[in-house]
């Protein structure tokens, strides 16, 4: 949705991403990544987008997702500007880079000379700058698929790629829908799906309802132990992660390269834990693809990922 530029800037938050900073930079990536910038929002109707107020040419996108959209959508050469966390598709690497998304490069956006931001989160000066300066602004506020399927319409509607924007939104419910028909018939495990330091098993973040991350656990054919949390992201304890006893743990950590003594060391962590079903049956897994937490088209294969550590004899049966 476009931005009213009268709007008031939201304040500061805390809550998850004061977590998810505490925990350094790997935790820091994953504030990037899955949008934890505070109070987060969800699906909501919005009316039909005007159409751009000028032929877009000139888009910079602060987040990974969008940016991932709008070169899936054929329109990676609009681009102009991204942030450091785009690395996705190797078209991005030689775009000018803006920052990050606590602190963006005002004068590298001016310099840009955009006639489109795609924000992010709160991004609170780089909001402000552009209500001042008059720039275009579309609000990325995907959280969930019904959310990354409106997002990609949208940006196909604002690039003039409808018609591209369609079949992509056509083309993840497809596949997405064939993972579910594959593990229809078979039992539904607990799963816990963690972002944490890997320094130690303390301030676990989860996944709960209205993230697409706790639907693609569901279109996986797990059942997310956390689902019924009161936010997107709770930071959960673990004598709660005990108390709900889940048969797979799957440990997102994308800024780790994970070999044999760093899965040990991990491992060992949980043992603390080993009355849980998943640890006392070696089911945890550890996930370094940097697509794991990002709503993009790239959500097929999160969830074919998933499908693999919930259901592996699936896999087999292929």
């Amino acid at each position: 949705m476009f931005l009213n530029q009268m709007k008031p800037e939201r304040p500061p938050s805390t809550g998850t991403r004061g977590m998810a900073e505490g925990a350094g930079h790997m935790m820091l990536t994953i504030v990037a990544w899955s949008g934890l910038m505070g109070t987060l929002t969800g699906a909501a109707e919005t009316p039909p987008l005007p159409p751009p107020p000028v032929p877009l040419s000139r888009v910079i996108a602060l987040a990974p997702n969008a940016a991932e959209i709008i070169c899936s959508l054929g329109a990676c050469d609009t681009l102009v500007g991204v942030s450091r966390f785009c690395t996705h598709p190797p078209e991005l690497r030689d775009v000018p880079k803006i920052g990050g998304l606590r602190d963006p490069d005002l004068e590298t956006v001016l310099a840009l000379k955009p006639d489109l931001v795609v924000l992010r989160g709160q991004s609170g000066p780089l909001r402000k700058l552009c209500v001042q300066r008059n720039i275009p602004v579309y609000d990325d506020q995907v959280e969930s698929l019904g959310d990354l399927y409106r997002t990609i319409s949208d940006l196909g509607q604002l690039l003039n790629r409808p018609s591209r924007a369609k079949e992509m939104v056509e083309q993840i419910k497809a596949e997405l829908a064939k993972i579910t028909a594959r593990v229809k018939n078979r039992p539904r495990p607990r799963v816990l799906f963690t972002l944490r330091s890997p320094n130690a098993l303390s301030n676990v973040i989860t996944a709960s309802k209205g993230t697409f991350v706790s639907e693609l656990i569901e279109i996986a054919g797990g059942k997310n132990v956390f689902a019924d949390g009161t936010s997107l992201y709770p930071s959960v304890s673990l004598e709660e992660i005990v108390a709900r006893d889940p048969e797979v743990i799957i440990e997102v950590m994308t800024s780790d390269t994970i070999d044999d003594k760093k899965r040990e060391k991990l491992l060992h962590q949980w043992d603390a834990l080993e009355p849980i079903s998943a640890v006392r049956n070696h089911r945890v897994h550890f996930v370094t693809d940097g697509y794991i937490t990002i709503p993009s088209d790239r959500v097929i294969l999160t969830a074919r990922t998933l499908a693999a550590m919930i259901h592996p004899e699936q896999a087999r049966d292929k």
